[in-house]
């Protein structure tokens, strides 16, 4: 018996790999995407987004998860 770990592709039934992204924006905040996406057909399942941004000297933290 093989036992699998993660997501499985609604589209074609291969595994997904994890996959992060980063990046700067114009107005200095910062965004992070997390999300699984399928190698193959590159259908993906976005898990988590995080932006990180800059108010009268604080730290903004906004993440919005989706739901495994």
């Amino acid at each position: 018996m093989v036992e699998r770990k993660g997501f499985i592709c609604k589209k074609d039934g291969k595994e997904m790999y994890f996959v992060e992204e980063s990046e700067k924006m114009s107005d200095g905040s910062r965004k992070a995407v997390f999300y699984y996406r399928c190698p193959v057909c590159g259908y993906r399942v976005e898990a988590e987004h995080v932006m990180i941004s800059f108010d009268k000297g604080k730290i903004v933290i906004k993440r919005r998860i989706r739901p495994l």
